[in-house]
This record gives structure tokens, C-alpha cells and sequence, in this order.
């Protein structure tokens, strides 16, 4: 469930207080700019993706900022932020500078907020489901900004016999050795991006409507609900297509977005 407050009304701040005190279970609030151009707030990233997985589960409330004079003199997360931390003023900069995630009216995390909606979406649904079971954790590899392990040291190999070492041959033509230090002036092999139009099965003289719906039908069968009753492998695989859809969809729909 989503809501969306703007600064521009006078009720904004009691109306942000009520659905903090109101709402049970887990509650999602931040602040966003909105403008003319702009398409409205609960269809931007990363809100419509966790309404699309985990609205069932997750209430969000998403504060609005159009840069009016109306509200101007207004600030209903600054004033949420003091009630919460009287004392801190850290954790209060926290609240309305990151996503709060509170449980039953109480705070339970603040999430830094990264820039980009894919960096986001993984921290948000990590804090998440450390709240609740309902919520997969995301995959520790997809973690934005994660560095490689470096590889083990190996241990000297056998003798292998000539079919062995013909073998061995094929496969080392196949699968680079991550230890061995390409030529000075090579570059290294970089695997070949997928074409988000053609991950999502999309043309490209589709409309953005039209896209959308090629989209959402594509990623509901990676929903979680529909995935929970198969072994964790199977679970993890479809934990992956779902963000390579995300990340070809943001691309795609970047692409067919109107122009302001």
C-alpha cells in the first residue's frame, strides 16, 4: 500500500504523524522531490518495485516536495525526526535525509540513500528483511559496490596424463585463470552485455504503455509467492532474473520515457 503527501498541504505534517501511529506492521517513509514533469511519486523507482513484491507486507508514505511557496515553511519529516530523536541529532539528519523503516509506529532502521534506484532497492530489501521473514533477503553477489573475493592460493597440481592435459587444455581456452596477468597492451575478455530489449522480449517501435505490460508480466512470474515453495538454488536463480529485468526495464523505460 502507498500513500503519497505533499508539502503544499497544510495537513501534511498531522497527516504524515497519523499514518506513523496508525499503521501496523512495516512502514516505509521518505521524502522526494516532485515537479511538473515528473511522474508522480509511487511510480518512480524504487517504490513501485517494492509495491509490486512486498506491498502486501510493506505500507509506504512518501513525502513530496513540489518546491512550492505553499510549502515552503513547512517540514514534516524534520518535525517526524524530532518527535522520534529528541536527543540525537544525528539519528534525526538520518530520518529525513534516508528511508525510515519503522514496525508498529517504532523506528527500526534508517537506509542511506545510495542515488541510484537499483542500489537502493538491494539495501532496502536487505534492511527489510532482517524485519521480516516475508521478505527474502537480496543476493549477497548483487551487492552495489561489492568487491570480488581475491582467489584462493592453489596447490601445485599432478602429472595429468595426455588426455588429461588435452582436457585441462580446452577448458583454460574456455575459462580464464583469474591469476594469470594478461600481456602488457591486451585487454581482458568483458562478457557481452545482454540487450535490454531483447532480455524483456520487447520491440522497439512499442509504446510505453504497451512495454509496461510486457514487463509486468514478465517479472510477476519471479515473484517471491510464486517461488517459495522451491529449493533455495531455484530461488536464488529467480532472485537474479528478477533484478536483470529490473535493470533492463529501468534502461528501456529511460528510452521511452517522453521527453519534458
Amino acid at each position: 500500500m502507498q500513500f503519497v503527501l505533499y508539502f503544499s498541504d497544510r495537513q501534511v505534517r498531522e497527516q504524515l504523524f497519523a499514518h506513523v501511529d496508525g499503521t501496523r506492521g512495516l512502514l516505509l517513509v521518505t521524502g522526494v522531490r516532485h515537479g511538473p514533469a515528473m511522474r508522480s511519486p509511487e511510480a518512480r523507482e524504487p517504490f513501485a518495485t517494492l509495491e509490486f513484491l512486498h506491498g502486501r507486507v510493506l505500507t509506504q508514505v512518501l513525502v513530496a516536495d513540489e518546491g512550492t511557496p505553499d510549502g515552503m515553511w513547512r517540514d514534516p519529516l524534520g518535525d517526524l525526526a524530532d518527535r522520534l530523536h529528541p536527543d540525537s541529532r544525528d539519528d534525526a539528519y538520518a530520518v529525513t535525509n534516508g528511508y525510515l523503516l519503522l514496525e508498529d509506529g517504532r523506528p527500526r532502521a534508517v537506509v542511506r540513500k545510495h542515488g541510484l534506484p537499483a542500489d537502493d532497492l538491494w539495501f532496502l530489501e536487505d534492511a527489510l528483511s532482517q524485519c521480516s521473514p516475508r521478505i527474502p533477503a537480496p543476493d549477497p553477489a548483487r551487492r552495489p559496490g561489492r568487491k570480488r573475493p581475491e582467489p584462493a592460493p592453489r596447490a601445485p597440481r599432478r602429472p595429468a596424463s595426455s588426455r588429461a592435459r588435452v582436457e585441462q587444455e580446452w577448458r583454460a581456452r574456455d575459462t580464464p585463470d583469474p591469476e594469470t596477468t594478461p600481456p602488457r597492451g591486451s585487454r581482458p575478455h568483458v562478457p557481452e552485455r545482454k540487450d535490454a530489449w531483447a532480455l524483456l522480449g520487447l520491440e522497439r517501435d512499442m509504446t510505453l504503455d504497451e512495454a509496461r505490460k510486457v514487463f509486468r508480466t514478465l517479472i510477476a512470474g519471479y515473484h517471491p509467492d510464486k517461488v517459495a515453495h522451491l529449493a533455495p538454488e531455484f530461488r536464488e536463480l529467480a532472485e537474479r532474473r528478477t533484478r536483470e529485468i529490473l535493470e533492463a526495464w529501468e534502461e528501456v523505460e529511460g528510452a521511452l520515457k517522453p521527453r519534458a
